[in-house]
């Protein structure tokens, strides 16, 4: 993938082309892609080349992570899911840091000023209990929302042990939300650790990928590529 890639195109073009989902992201390295397409293929055919290498009793584990990872996809391409990714990156004490990356588009019908979107974007969590620190940022190209949390998940269910055995598990998310310009459309950033006290570290990441988003062509990838060097040089670590 370049560095400044069209990572979604989700509905067909109109004549004047204003139904197209589309719009433009920098990826930082350290991420391992997951499909969005041509969901049941890949995964089947992943399935079969790990059968041969997983040990016998790893077998049924095995078919529970898959229709794991089935479900959680076709979920993520029926909300407009752009890009779904896996990490793993070194933090400053050789720590290894797992990690989500999860990118999305949200269509709104209407034309708005988007200081009003984050306003509605943040009435929306507060009506809904969401606690988390939240902070509203000035990006290159507009406003931009930004949330940060601790959430409490429940840990999947493992076969041959009884439901709800495994105590729920505590997440550090930080969600940034970059809305165009029109108010027509909103991008979603979600990065997710299970290593809570470096998740943090992370914040220099979401706003330089934040300030990446882009809902037209860039005008060539120089000045893009740039900023994809110095997200690398932020994390470091391991190579995707």
């Amino acid at each position: 993938m370049n560095a400044v890639t069209d990572i979604l195109d989700a509905s067909p073009a109109g004549a004047d082309g204003e139904d197209r989902l589309e719009f433009w992201l920098e990826l930082p390295p350290g991420y391992f892609p997951l499909p969005l397409d041509d969901i049941d293929d890949t995964l089947a055919a992943a399935e079969a080349n790990l059968r041969e290498l997983a040990p016998e009793e790893q077998q049924p584990l095995l078919a529970a992570v898959v229709g794991t990872f089935m479900v959680l996809l076709e979920q993520l391409q029926e909300r407009n899911g752009a890009y779904c990714g896996i990490g793993w990156h070194t933090a400053e004490d050789g720590t290894v840091v797992p990690s989500s990356l999860v990118v999305s588009i949200q269509p709104f019908p209407h034309k708005r000023n988007p200081r009003l979107v984050i306003k509605d974007l943040i009435d929306a969590r507060a009506q809904a209990g969401e606690h988390g620190q939240v902070d509203v940022v000035d990006l290159s190209r507009g406003p931009a929302l930004f949330f940060e949390s601790v959430l409490t998940l429940p840990r999947p269910q493992l076969p041959g042990q009884p439901p709800n055995e495994q105590p729920d598990a505590e997440v550090y998310q930080l969600q940034a939300l970059v809305p165009a310009a029109d108010g027509t459309k909103v991008v979603a950033i979600d990065f997710t650790t299970p290593d809570i006290p470096h998740g943090p570290r992370f914040r220099a990441m979401m706003v330089l990928m934040a300030d990446s988003v882009s809902f037209t062509p860039p005008p060539g990838s120089e000045d893009a590529g740039q900023t994809a060097r110095s997200i690398s040089q932020i994390l470091g670590g391991l190579a995707p």
